[in-house]
């Protein structure tokens, strides 16, 4: 009897014992076939990174973020960027891409690819760099204007400036003077932002900018050149805070050397044969003529808010363009007739030579405007103006058309159709 009863207890705690098994092998079975079903139907991404926000989910929202990213100028959504990043590393340093892409963003600018231009000839893409750092700013002048002789370079130039006008109250506040400025070779362009720079005054300009637009090694190409580099000196000086005159009303060295003097300008207006002296060709009419191209010069763009810190895909090939023009000029003509286009044969040029530094250029402009404000307003008859004028009205008239053509603009270099040796289109 006794024997019976150890048996069943030894029977049961074994049963016990295989039920216990049982019961942990059919959960361990179920936990892994629920798994591996998991496994099976969740993306690798899901394993990767935790769940996004239940707020920001769905395609709409990445749809809209896409857009959002793109219009504000920032490109590639972040996973896109991520993936490309160790791509554009290697070629951040450069100022062209080999494809034809609106924009790509490196760590110091972003590069554009201008489309291709039509017209008789046409003109194929042209690559862009926008910055306004001053390493970029190095780098892409070391890869394309300097090199290891002293001879002279070329540099297509312009820039512009954000329009204030009453219409426009939201823009008052935005910086005066130039706020940008593009330097460019016939491949590939420069954009400096000069009005993302502090607060867009000269004092936060990249100095080594200042540096090549003083440098009178470097010849600037362009059209109206002398009214662009005005506007450059004045900007300087007024945004200086170290320009500070002394007794005699004359700067200082050191103070001067702040300032944005402009030497070895080149103007382009009247290169066409039968110039009249009261006129200039403008950028577009000589792209047309030369260069057989078309270029946008659209009163809207130009009267757009070039202070934007992503400036559009039109901005960019509006501004662009126009300093391209006057490289693409420079660069066709010595093809022609080198001894003459050449740059030493430029800068041997009387008018180069005998070329007024920028506070001559200020001075005299200042004096011009002064004596066309008193005539406009004589001939408008305005009774004060006329009231103050000593002695005869005629004769003051007479005078004030004196000063007028003594201090008129210096006359750009006009050239014969046989010296150019160009087709005119």
């Amino acid at each position: 009897m006794m024997q019976s009863s150890v048996d069943g207890s030894i029977f049961m705690d074994r049963l016990l014992s295989c039920h216990t098994s049982f019961t942990l092998f059919y959960l361990l079975m179920s936990i892994s076939s629920s798994t591996s079903a998991f496994i099976h139907l969740v993306p690798a991404t899901a394993m990767t990174k935790p769940s996004p926000s239940p707020t920001v989910t769905g395609q709409g929202f990445n749809s809209r973020l896409a857009v959002a990213l793109n219009e504000r100028g920032d490109g590639d959504t972040r996973d896109q960027r991520d993936r490309a990043r160790p791509r554009r590393r290697n070629t951040a340093d450069t100022s062209s891409s080999s494809t034809v892409n609106p924009s790509s963003r490196s760590k110091t600018g972003l590069r554009h690819m201008c489309p291709p231009l039509d017209g008789a000839v046409g003109a194929p893409p042209l690559p862009v760099l926008t910055t306004k750092d001053p390493r970029t700013i190095e780098r892409w002048l070391e890869e394309n204007v300097y090199s290891d002789d002293n001879e002279y370079k070329i540099l297509g130039f312009d820039q512009e400036s954000i329009a204030k006008p009453p219409w426009m109250p939201d823009r008052a506040s935005l910086p005066d003077g130039p706020a940008t400025i593009q330097l460019s070779t016939p491949t590939s362009c420069i954009i400096i932002q000069l009005s993302r720079c502090g607060d867009g005054s000269a004092m936060y300009a990249p100095a080594v900018l200042r540096t090549i637009i003083n440098n009178p090694k470097i010849i600037k190409v362009g059209v109206g050149i002398d009214d662009d580099a005005l506007e450059l000196y004045r900007w300087s000086k007024n945004s200086s805070s170290v320009n500070v005159r002394d007794n005699n009303n004359s700067c200082h060295p050191q103070q001067k050397s702040q300032f944005w003097e402009m030497t070895s300008r080149f103007d382009i207006g009247c290169i066409l044969p039968n110039t009249h002296p009261s006129r200039r060709s403008g950028i577009r009419e000589l792209a047309q003529t030369i260069l057989g191209v078309e270029i946008n010069k659209s009163k809207k763009l130009s009267m757009s808010n070039w202070g934007n810190r992503h400036l559009t895909p039109e901005q960019i090939s509006y501004a662009a363009r126009d300093a391209w023009v006057s490289a693409a000029i420079i660069e066709l003509l010595q093809k022609k007739n080198v001894d003459t286009f050449r740059a030493e044969s430029l800068m041997d040029m009387e008018f180069m030579k005998s070329q007024r530094d920028m506070a001559d250029v200020d001075a005299r402009a200042v004096e011009r405007k002064k004596a066309k404000t008193e005539l406009k307003a004589i001939l408008e008859g305005d009774s004060t103006t006329v009231e103050n004028v000593d002695g005869n009205v005629e004769e003051r008239k007479r005078i004030l058309n004196g000063i007028l053509d003594l201090y008129r603009p210096d006359q750009p270099p006009t050239f014969s159709e046989a010296t150019l040796e160009l087709p005119l289109f």
